[in-house]
């Protein structure tokens, strides 16, 4: 059984991330699952650990989003969930934008 809660919706969203370890200086280019106006999922086979404070861009239909977040609680074999934790005014009206899009 799942225990942990999502308090946003989640859309399919199929964009290029690249995810870097602010610790470690290790990065991964992916692609991610779905994404919320939380957090997203981005499947790989080489997750980071749970906690792990990342900078993270994705890239969609010619534009970026980026933010800073941390590795959540989700991480599996096929992938890891980040949480949003700093995002910029300009990058937030790109990620509602793209989530708006989702809706339709």
């Amino acid at each position: 059984m799942n225990t942990e809660r999502r308090y946003a919706t989640r859309y399919n969203f199929g964009a290029i991330a690249e995810v870097i370890d602010l610790d470690q200086s290790r990065d991964l280019v992916s692609l991610t699952r779905d994404l919320s106006v939380s957090g997203v999922f981005v499947k790989t086979t080489t997750p980071f650990t749970s906690g792990t404070v990342v900078r993270l861009r994705i890239t969609y239909s010619g534009e970026q989003f980026a933010a800073i977040g941390k590795i959540s609680a989700n991480v599996t074999p096929t992938g890891m969930g980040i949480v949003f934790t700093e995002i910029e005014p300009n990058d937030r009206a790109t990620l509602e934008k793209w989530l708006s899009q989702g809706e339709g």
